[in-house]
């Protein structure tokens, strides 16, 4: 009777087993995406999901106010390098240039963007604050897929909002 028993309860867990395999396999699968960042006093780096399988890196200068990125892909002969480039001037985008010590802060999200004409955006978009401009600006990645190092993309703006009013104590 003990060793029924025993086996009633073995029946049970690969029963169980097997209704989770089942359950898991049907479930829909999100897939795992990350992006990452990293400052100093003197700039800040931003990685973001660009197009499929490809991930951007772009780096905000706060000396300068140039944001600046690139997208690895495959070159000739299937060697991985840097292809796409970017840039944009985002000091003269919040008009930080007249007086003051600008304040910046970026971060990337997910972004289903239209295209233009014929300028593809890839899968994010690259969000800037200005402390001293109290607004918050969101710009499109051009992406396109190619074979060799291309010249470097202007980052196109989406649009702004103000988070704050203005810093007039300058």
């Amino acid at each position: 009777m003990k060793i029924a028993r025993q086996d009633g309860r073995f029946a049970w867990l690969v029963l169980g087993l097997i209704a989770g395999i089942a359950i898991s396999s049907l479930w829909p699968h999100e897939p795992l995406r990350a992006s990452s960042a990293d400052r100093n006093q003197k700039f800040a780096l931003i990685t973001t999901p660009i197009g499929i399988g490809n991930e951007g890196v772009f780096v905000l200068d706060f000396l300068t106010g140039r944001l600046t990125g690139a997208c690895l892909g495959k070159g000739k002969g299937g060697v991985t390098e840097f292809m796409n480039y970017y840039f944009r001037n985002v000091a003269e985008d919040f008009n930080v240039g007249g007086g003051g010590e600008p304040h910046y802060a970026i971060s990337a999200g997910l972004a289903d963007l239209q295209a233009r004409g014929s300028a593809q955006f890839g899968a994010s978009a690259v969000y800037v604050a200005e402390l001293n401009s109290g607004r918050v600006g969101a710009y499109a990645v051009p992406y396109r897929i190619t074979q060799q190092k291309v010249a470097p993309l202007a980052l196109a703006p989406i649009d702004n909002f103000p988070f704050r009013e203005a810093n007039v104590d300058k």
